[in-house]
This record gives structure tokens, C-alpha cells and sequence, in this order.
């Protein structure tokens, strides 16, 4: 099978042996998948992150393993199912569409797809999923759409780690495919309040889209000082999408007292801020990643029934041989938020 693999600073469509499936396994033929914020991070920084193991003394081996053999990156996708390995209950038909957590069971342990050599990602025209997590998609559901399912379900766990209360007011810094998401789920909550930031005027354009309640330019006002003259009073919950170096700090600066702030964004490095402030304003910090299978399948409801308009997020699509273009031109948000590599479409 044809697969884009990391190589350095590209990635290179090989032939690949085609997986077996083993017990509880089910071999899927890929439809769609998304390129993720953390192929990008990982793409870009794995040679930090590396170093940041080693400097900790623990073992790098596996992660330096996975890099000379080519990692198959992949995590957003849709598949239909092709086959099934043993001890599997076949409840799902052959030719059935379906999405899943990205983790594949190996001797009970879960291991993330497209995070090691050992498991394929969905950047190749097929791949093994674990048949107990599989999810059917409904046939309302394009393609498109059902390759949102992963992201929109961090959204939805980010959401739900906030507690909201009706009360609150929300600040979205960073509108990229998880903020952009975020805001999605926020509005089909019924959350009155949605105030979002961002550099980029087309990301802006795009949080609108979403449903954003008021959106600011990032480079030339403060998000939390919009909040706070949108909402006066009203206690704010900040999520911090970006990542960027200083921004935790810049937002216990600026965070008025009791906000809750929610980060999802990935540094690359080690970040800071000063414990004092967040504790004289007695800040709420919580970091998020995942989600839990029921949040999964709370995101493929919200797309299924249409409360949350997923479309603004896809701005292009390629096959395996533009990955690596599909890289660069990400660093553009004013080309693109979320872009779909199709493994057939070559």
C-alpha cells in the first residue's frame, strides 16, 4: 500500500507492507484524514522534544527508533471497513464507514495512531483500528465532515473541563482548527458570550463563521479587556489555544480575578508565569488533551445533527504526494485552517 511518510523535512509516498489485522483487530480502508496542530508540532519540533527526554534522563530509544524507520503521521480520519483479524464480533459490515479514538489496542495497552513506527497512521490508504472503539457514521454524514469527529472532540472535552456556568463569559485565544472548534461547541451550548482573538483577519472571518460573538485583532487590542467590556462583571473562561511562548504568562497578567483558564495549545518548549498573580486572583489553570469515549461520540452526534457548522474548517484537500506542500502552506492562516489529505485522490 501507498503510504506519506516523515523523512526529515518531508514526507516521501513509499510502498508499505499492507497491515494485518490481529485479535480485536479491523483493517480500514482511509477515506479522509485531517492534518492535526500536533503532526504540525511534531513534524516541526521532534528533534527539541528529543532532547527535552534525554535532558530528563529518561529514554529516548523508541521516539529515535520511529524516526529512522519513517513515522506514517495520522490521528483525524473516516475509514470503511475492509476486514476483520480474530476474536473480533464482526458487528460493523464490510464497506461501513466509521471513525475511532486514534488508539490502537496492542496486548490490552493503547497506543496512539501515527505516533510510532509501529502503528500506521491514516496518511496511507489503509490502516488497523480497534473493532470495540469503532463508531458507525451515518450515511448523512460526508466524508468531510466525519474526519472532523477527532477535533471537534477535543473541543468538547476542553468544554466540558471548563464547567461552565450560565454566568460566564468566553475568550477564545487562538482561532485555529481547535479554537475554530471550540467556538463551535461553545455556541451549540447556548453560551451567550463567545470572545475571540486572533492575528490573522481570515482566522477572524472564520471564529464568525463559527459563531463567535465578537472577535478582536490580537496584534492591536487585549481579548480579555473586549471580554470584560462585552460582559462587564461577568466571570471570564479563557482558553488558550495558541501555545505561543509568553502567552500563559500575558494571561495571568490580564485575567481578571477567579478566571478559569483552559489551555490546549502545545509550547514547544518550557513556558513560565508568576505563581503569585495566579494565586492573588485565585486562577484556575487546566490543561487538556483527549477526551473520553463518550465526548468522542458527543462529536459525531453534534456533526450528525448538524449544531455545529464544521464547513468554515476545511480549506483545502490533497492527495498523499501534497503532503508535504499541505505542511507549508499551513503556516499561512490566511490560506488555511484545516486541510484533508485524501490517499486516493493521486
Amino acid at each position: 500500500m501507498r503510504a506519506a511518510v516523515m523523512r526529515g523535512d518531508r514526507f516521501v509516498v513509499e510502498e508499505r507492507r499492507m497491515p494485518v489485522p490481529g485479535p480485536g483487530d479491523v483493517l480500514v480502508k482511509v477515506r479522509a484524514c485531517g492534518i492535526c496542530g500536533s503532526d504540525l508540532h511534531y513534524f516541526h519540533h521532534i528533534d527539541g522534544m528529543i532532547e527535552n527526554v534525554r535532558a530528563l534522563g529518561a529514554p529516548t530509544d523508541a521516539m529515535e527508533k520511529t524516526l529512522r524507520d519513517g513515522p506514517v503521521l495520522g490521528h483525524e480520519f473516516v475509514c470503511e471497513v475492509v476486514d476483520f483479524g480474530p476474536d473480533t464480533d464482526r458487528r460493523l459490515e464490510q464497506g461501513e464507514r466509521v471513525c475511532s479514538m486514534p488508539f490502537l489496542s496492542k496486548n490490552g495497552v493503547p497506543i496512539l495512531i501515527g505516533s510510532t513506527s509501529d502503528v500506521t497512521g491514516a496518511y496511507a490508504e489503509y490502516m488497523l483500528l480497534t473493532e470495540a472503539l469503532l463508531l458507525p457514521v451515518d450515511s448523512s454524514i460526508v466524508d468531510d465532515a466525519a474526519a472532523l469527529t477527532e477535533p471537534v472532540g477535543i473541543a468538547v472535552h476542553a468544554v466540558n473541563k471548563a464547567v461552565l456556568r450560565p454566568e460566564d463569559a468566553t475568550v477564545i485565544v487562538g482561532c485555529g482548527p481547535i479554537g475554530l472548534a471550540t467556538i463551535a461547541v461553545l455556541k451549540s451550548r447556548g453560551v451567550s458570550q463567545i470572545i475571540a482573538s486572533d492575528l490573522s483577519p481570515k482566522r477572524r472571518e472564520l471564529a464568525t463563521l463559527m459563531g463567535a460573538t465578537r472577535v478582536v485583532d490580537a496584534g492591536q487590542a487585549s481579548v480579555i479587556a473586549a471580554a470584560m467590556d462585552a460582559a462587564p462583571g461577568a466571570p471570564l473562561v479563557i482558553f488558550e489555544n495558541t501555545g505561543a511562548r509568553g502567552m500563559l504568562h500575558k494571561l495571568v497578567l490580564e485575567a481578571p480575578q477567579n478566571s478559569r483558564i483552559i489551555g490546549t495549545g502545545i509550547p514547544a518548549g518550557e513556558e513560565s508565569f508568576i505563581p503569585m498573580l495566579a494565586i492573588s486572583k485565585e486562577l484556575q489553570l487546566t490543561f487538556v488533551i483527549f477526551y473520553t469515549a463518550e465526548e468522542f461520540a458527543e462529536a459525531l452526534r453534534l456533526i450528525r445533527d448538524g449544531e455545529i457548522n464544521w464547513k468554515p474548517l476545511i480549506t483545502g484537500k490533497v492527495g498523499l504526494e501534497g503532503v508535504t506542500q499541505a505542511f507549508k502552506d499551513l503556516g499561512d492562516p490566511e490560506r488555511h485552517a484545516k486541510i484533508l489529505i485524501q490517499p486516493w485522490a493521486d
